[in-house]
C-alpha cells in the first residue's frame, strides 16, 4: 500500500480510499438478514407470556393448596383432641374401681372368701364358698 502516514503514525482516510481505488477494490452493501424481526419478537413474547401464565397459574394452585392443607391440619388437631378424649374415657371406664360399681348396680356381690385354681395339678387352693350380700 502506498497510503502516506498521518501525524500519528496511522494513513489518512483519504489516502486509504486510493489505495483502494488504486488496487480496484470497491465498497459492497451489507448483507441485509432475510430474516425479519418481527416473527422473532412474536415467538419470544409468546413464551415469556406462556411463562408468566404458568407462573401465576402454579402460585395460585399452590396457594390454594396451603389453605386446603391448614384446613386439614386444624381437622388432623381436632381429631387428635377428640380421639385423647375418648383414650381417657375408656380408661376410665375400664378401671377396677368402675368395673365393681357397675357390677353392684348388676346386683353382683363381692367375694369376701375367694378360692383359687392351680392350672398345674388342678388342685384347689382355699375354701370356695358363695358370696353374700352386705345389707
Amino acid at each position: 500500500m502506498s497510503a502516506l502516514p498521518s501525524r500519528n503514525g496511522h494513513p489518512t482516510w483519504a489516502a486509504v480510499q486510493a489505495d483502494v481505488r488504486e488496487v480496484g477494490l470497491r465498497l459492497v452493501r451489507p448483507v441485509q438478514s432475510r430474516a425479519r424481526r418481527a416473527p422473532f419478537v412474536v415467538v419470544v413474547l409468546t413464551v415469556l407470556s406462556i411463562g408468566l401464565v404458568g407462573l401465576i397459574v402454579g402460585s395460585t394452585v399452590l396457594q390454594s393448596q396451603s389453605f386446603e392443607q391448614a384446613a386439614l391440619d386444624r381437622e388432623i388437631a381436632d381429631l387428635q383432641t377428640q380421639q385423647q378424649a375418648l383414650s381417657r374415657e375408656v380408661d376410665l371406664l375400664l378401671s377396677p374401681g368402675t368395673v365393681a360399681d357397675r357390677a353392684g348396680e348388676l346386683g353382683m356381690v363381692r367375694n369376701t372368701n375367694p378360692a383359687f385354681l392351680r392350672l398345674s395339678d388342678g388342685k384347689v387352693l382355699g375354701k370356695p364358698a358363695p358370696a353374700e350380700k352386705e345389707n
